[in-house]
């Protein structure tokens, strides 16, 4: 299949599939931002297509991404796979086994009800809770993004356990140290994906520590804007991998 991209693509498979684990990112990679996290479009080929790749390499396709746990297993449904979830604070390897936690600070007191509180009185702001703290997105209000970040640099000031991080158009307060390369190398480290090179795609600064990653393992990372521009390109991509 040919795409019509500047950028150099990936080759047709052969590497990923004799050797290779593919580890992807969710929003803005597999799925289109929606101007709401709840408002995704999931196209049932896509799952399907996850689901046939993910028995041709045994197993070793997984998500990392920002969402929670719960919120991808119901995207992807009826399909289970590998996740590292909230960044890679949340894991689970195993589909049919319960994830757990990497050790991290509690969300101080607080912070999230003044979070509440601060997306309540600004229309169009929307506040995602995470089990280690909050996203503010501020798509359907784009002139309220300096007052986000505002509120946000006033409470993480003095508190060096927590960072903020930009994400497209949003501010997620997180743990420090918490990212998505720590996801990629938690399900590297286990089968099926142990032995394998780490194929990673993702769209956004959130990807960065994750594609880091995945090169230092002797894979390869891809930024959506280099080698797909779109995810309906990325969908067609992984399609066109079932007669690789």
């Amino acid at each position: 299949m040919e795409f019509n991209r500047t950028g150099a693509l990936p080759p047709a498979g052969r590497d990923l599939l004799s050797g290779g684990a593919l580890l992807l990112d969710l929003d803005g990679t597999l799925l289109d931002i929606a101007a709401r996290p709840d408002a995704v479009s999931v196209p049932p080929s896509m799952v399907t297509d996850l689901g046939i790749l993910s028995a041709k390499l045994n197993g070793a396709l997984g998500i990392i991404t920002g969402r929670r746990l719960d919120d991808v297993d119901a995207l992807l449904t009826p399909l289970r796979l590998p996740i590292a979830a909230e960044h890679g604070g949340v894991l689970r390897p195993f589909p049919n086994e319960p994830a757990w936690a990497l050790p991290r600070p509690h969300l101080p007191h607080g912070w999230m009800q003044t979070a509440r509180v601060f997306t309540g009185q600004h229309p169009g702001l929307l506040l995602e809770a995470k089990t280690g703290g909050f996203v503010i997105h501020y798509r359907q209000a784009p002139e309220q993004a300096g007052a986000c970040l505002n509120l946000m640099r006033g409470l993480v000031a003095g508190d060096p356990e927590f960072e903020i991080l930009r994400a497209s158009m949003a501010w997620e307060l997180r743990p420090r140290g918490v990212h998505k390369g720590i996801g990629l190398r938690a399900l590297m480290d286990v089968p099926p994906f142990a032995g394998r090179k780490p194929w990673f795609i993702g769209d956004d600064v959130t990807d960065e520590d994750a594609i880091e990653a995945a090169e230092a393992l002797g894979g390869r990372g891809f930024r959506m804007a280099e080698h797909f521009g779109a995810p309906a390109t990325l969908r067609a991509w992984l399609g066109a991998l079932h007669g690789a």
